[in-house]
């Protein structure tokens, strides 16, 4: 019973697509609703990238662990507030060079 709920929660959570590559990180949506959400990476670049979400009054995600190249990860966070939110690799250079999308969250 406690599976079957946990998978209802699950497909009802929305999914966000993320693309990772040197040096750009795309999202399939460019807004979605606050709450929970899950972001699912597939990494087509070269070397490792990882992802976090930054929002508004210093919202922070946990960071997902370093995705392998050609490999996919994801990250369900909760999302609390309308506003612009950024996704950033935070392998060291990799926002600075161009890992970086913004979301918008209604």
């Amino acid at each position: 019973m406690i599976a079957a709920l946990l998978a209802a929660a699950a497909a009802l959570t929305p999914q966000v697509g993320i693309a990772e590559r040197e040096w750009r990180l795309s999202s399939y949506v460019p807004a979605i609703h606050r709450g929970r959400v899950t972001f699912n990476v597939h990494n087509y670049g070269e070397d490792g990238h990882n992802l976090q979400v930054r929002g508004p009054r210093s919202f922070r995600s946990p960071v997902l662990p370093e995705v392998a190249p050609g490999a996919n990860g994801s990250l369900t966070v909760r999302l609390p507030r309308a506003g612009t939110y950024v996704l950033v690799c935070t392998l060291p250079g990799h926002e600075a060079r161009g890992m970086r999308a913004k979301l918008r969250v209604r």
